[in-house]
């Protein structure tokens, strides 16, 4: 099993973090990161809505297509735990293999020159009958069939000579240590590609039709300023009319930031969320209200139960507390994201609203003679 990583606790704050702000809001290729926040918090089941095991795990099944990598990383450890409590004399029918994989390595089976066809036949008789005797045999073959064929849906992206390490290995012996490079593999991928990912999509708190609603309200409230302007100007208006302008960029600005940031400032001070696509297909509507439609996790996956409902409450609270348990931000590491998200937001809406409005207040021509009306021909 990997070593568990601790991550050193820091504070998130207004005046902190702005360049990672400006780099969500204007680099495409940056992706948000919770400072608290481990793979290993979230695989050992201490993080909360939104980022649990679960919404990880619908995360890795919908959106990234790569589920197999926690199936498969959830049963090592499982198996691994069940083969140490054997006991010594079943240990020894599956002793470790004899070496570890390496690249370039075809493994095939020993060769056997000096032995005529009747000998190497009882030799491989004997061997099938003694790895037959071997413990989990039966679940390691299905294991091999699963993860490591090339025509299983569920095979696991690995570099070839893991595969073909694991493919031979696995037919002479049941050992745990035959997976644990693939194990460690699987693992740096899940904490190098797929966690920073999945906190980038956590953060958000909308999805993409709210996305299109925070453009449109920029480009909307964008438009009003050149309007406010020359208006103004055409006809020698109070500088003081263009105090419009302050109220007109800050909810462009905001809505641009929102967008660019995946980020609803609305929902965010509200602390919940829209649920994201590809959780929100493990769900289904029915009648207006939102149930868990999957219920099991994959194989070897320790998901959370679900709270039982309380039976004392009426059916109009169940449904409404249903919904909510969707939508509602839990964790806290990603609460404090969120309040750092949208003081950030806020506060860069303020500061190009007031330099706009500023700039459009102190140049006026309401003082300017009135141009003369054409004369008659």
């Amino acid at each position: 099993m990997p070593p568990q990583e601790t991550t050193p606790q820091h504070s998130y704050g207004i005046f902190k973090d702005w360049d990672k702000s400006f780099k969500r809001w204007f680099d495409n290729s940056y992706k948000a990161e919770l400072k608290n926040v481990h793979l290993d918090h979230v695989l050992n089941g201490t993080t909360c809505q939104p980022i649990s095991l679960k919404e990880f795990q619908f995360f890795l099944q919908n959106k990234e297509h790569s589920a197999e990598n926690l199936d498969f990383y959830f049963w090592y450890l499982g198996y691994k735990k069940r083969f140490d409590k054997l006991s010594d004399d079943e240990k020894a029918k599956s002793p470790p293999p004899k070496e570890r994989p390496t690249p370039g390595v075809i493994y095939n089976a020993p060769k056997t020159s000096g032995k005529d066809d009747k000998q190497i036949a009882e030799d491989a008789e004997k061997k099938e009958i003694l790895v037959s005797q071997q413990p989990f045999r039966e679940e390691i073959d299905a294991i091999a069939l699963t993860f490591f064929n090339e025509d299983s849906f569920k095979e696991l992206n690995v570099d070839s000579y893991l595969s073909r390490y694991v493919t031979y290995y696995s037919q002479q012996t049941t050992h745990p240590d035959i997976f644990e490079e693939v194990h460690q593999h699987i693992y740096n991928i899940l904490k190098t590609s797929s966690f920073p990912s999945f906190c980038h999509q956590a953060t958000k708190n909308i999805r993409y039709t709210f996305w299109v609603i925070e453009w449109a309200g920029t480009i909307f409230n964008f438009l009003h300023i050149p309007v406010i302007l020359y208006y103004t100007y055409s006809h020698h208006m109070s500088r003081w009319y263009r105090l419009s302008l302050f109220w007109f960029s800050f909810f462009g600005s905001t809505s641009f930031l929102s967008g660019r940031a995946g980020f609803c400032t609305i929902r965010g001070f509200a602390n919940f969320r829209q649920v994201p696509l590809y959780e929100f297909s493990e769900y289904k509507v029915e009648r207006g209200s939102v149930e868990k439609f999957i219920k099991n996790g994959p194989m070897g996956l320790p998901l959370q139960q679900q709270e039982q409902p309380d039976p004392e409450q009426d059916a109009g609270k169940k449904k409404k507390q249903k919904k909510k348990s969707l939508t509602e931000i839990l964790d806290p590491e990603v609460l404090k994201y969120g309040r750092q998200m949208w003081w950030h937001i806020v506060i860069a809406g303020i500061v190009f609203s007031t330099i706009v409005t500023v700039l459009g207040v102190s140049i006026t021509n309401e003082y300017d003679a009135l141009p003369a009306p054409p004369m008659p021909a």
